[in-house]
């Protein structure tokens, strides 16, 4: 068996060694930071904006509506009974009406 004291403490690494030590430290790197940018990219596209809509007043009474849908300048309606309401973006005034055959 070897004496303590007669082995080499400081051994040089061989080149093959360190280049493969920094090449997994690299691709470490690498992996890390492309999990953050994926996770970023997933937080910043599922995120959610609900659409604001206004209290609908200017609809006549006992319209069933099918849809809504918004615009920037307008709100537009479509009831059971196939009549397209463009209502303006507060929802108080009834701009135009379109009956659908």
């Amino acid at each position: 068996m070897t004496d303590q004291s007669e082995v080499i403490a400081d051994l040089a690494e061989p080149a093959n060694l360190r280049f493969l030590r920094r090449l997994v430290t690299t691709l470490t790197a690498t992996m890390i930071l492309g999990l953050v940018a994926i996770f970023t990219v997933l937080v910043i596209r599922l995120q959610t904006t609900n659409a604001v809509f206004p209290e609908i007043l200017a609809l006549p009474k006992k319209t069933e509506v099918l849809s809504i849908s918004r615009t920037s300048s307008e709100v537009i309606v479509i009831s059971q009974e196939k009549i397209i309401f463009v209502l303006s973006v507060d929802g108080k005034n009834l701009l135009q009406t379109f009956q659908i055959e």
